[in-house]
C-alpha cells in the first residue's frame, strides 16, 4: 500500500486556485492524475459522471471533497491529487458545502488506497490540520502535515 506522502508531491497539488464550480475543480484535480499517468482521460470525465449520478456524495466533511470513480474508468495506478481553493465552491451538498480542499482519488483496486485514504482522515479529522490545508501556501507545507499523519499510525 502506497503512503499519501509518496503520492502528492509537485505534480500532484495545486495550491489556492480559483475554479468557476465544482466540475472545473474536479478536471483539474483529476488531469493531475492523467498527468503523472495514475489514470486515462475518460477517468475524469467517470469522477464528474459519478458525482453527478449519485448526487453530490463525494463531500464527505465541511469543507472536503473526494471525487473519484470505479477502477475500470480508467485507473492505471492508484494515486491522490490535492487541490485547494482560494474561493470556496458549492457541490450541492447541504450539510457540508461549500468546499475548499478537493482530494481526487484513483484506486487500482478495493485495497490499495485504503492507507492513503486512512491517512486523509486522520489529517481533515483535526480542525486545526484541516485549516492547515485549507490555507497551506507551499507544497513543503503540506508535505510536512503529511509526515505527521504518516507518523500517527
Amino acid at each position: 500500500m502506497r503512503d499519501l506522502r509518496d503520492m502528492l508531491g509537485e505534480k500532484t497539488v495545486l495550491l489556492n486556485q480559483t475554479v468557476t464550480d465544482w466540475k472545473e475543480a474536479v478536471r483539474i484535480g483529476g488531469n493531475m492524475l492523467v498527468d503523472v499517468k495514475a489514470a486515462e482521460p475518460k477517468y475524469v470525465n467517470a469522477m464528474i459522471r459519478f458525482a453527478e449520478e449519485l448526487d453530490p456524495y463525494i463531500v464527505i466533511g465541511e469543507g472536503l471533497a473526494l471525487p473519484h470513480a470505479r477502477p475500470e474508468e480508467g485507473v492505471l495506478e492508484t494515486c491522490f491529487s490535492l487541490l485547494t481553493l482560494s474561493e470556496p465552491i458549492e457541490f450541492g451538498n447541504e450539510y457540508n458545502d461549500p468546499v475548499y480542499v478537493i482530494f481526487c482519488m484513483a484506486a487500482i483496486d478495493n485495497n490499495a488506497h485504503v492507507e492513503a485514504l486512512r491517512q486523509i482522515c486522520t489529517l481533515c479529522g483535526e480542525p486545526e490540520n484541516f485549516e492547515k490545508i485549507k490555507n497551506a501556501q507551499t507544497l513543503l507545507d503540506i508535505q510536512d502535515l503529511l509526515e505527521l499523519a504518516s507518523n500517527s499510525k
